[in-house]
């Protein structure tokens, strides 16, 4: 039978992990993680629109930055949110989920998920994307927003 004092030490020592675990993961890997998401992802949303915007002499579409972990681009018909969701440790790699809601019209839906991994060993980064890089999957999606009919200038 485990005695009420082994008992005590190994909630202790549980509990002492779990805090460290949780202050590595909040002072150095999020931080990174936040980097990662707004120059590796909503920074390339926000220069190509500007890159649109300055061609066509008017903003037809515009970037919001909503905080560290959100952002949100916009048209006449169109707004779509980019929220950075839970950061998960699994395996030494750092997962996270970036949840895209788009909002038409008033309806509003979850586009395909977008995910990256960072192997913290190597600092290289993968992400899970319906194309190859961040770059063409914000011109497929802006692509897509312009072909719409009810995009209007």
């Amino acid at each position: 039978m485990v005695s009420l004092e082994e008992l005590v030490e190994t909630y202790k020592q549980k509990f002492s992990d779990s805090k460290q675990e949780e202050q590595y993961k909040n002072e150095v890997i999020e931080p990174e993680i936040i980097k990662i998401f707004n120059e590796q992802f909503s920074k390339i949303f926000k220069n190509i629109i500007e890159i649109i915007n300055q061609k066509l002499n008017q903003n037809v579409i515009n970037y919001k930055s909503e905080g560290k972990n959100r952002f949100s681009i916009e048209g006449k018909f169109h707004r779509i949110i980019f929220q950075k969701g839970k950061t998960e440790i699994i395996n030494n790699l750092v997962c996270v989920n970036i949840i895209p809601l788009c909002t038409w019209k008033g309806v509003t839906k979850h586009l395909g998920p977008i995910s990256f991994v960072k192997d913290p060993e190597n600092n290289r980064i993968e992400w899970d994307l319906p194309v190859g890089s961040v770059e063409v999957y914000v011109k497929t999606l802006l692509g897509k927003i312009a072909e719409d009919e009810d995009l209007c200038m």
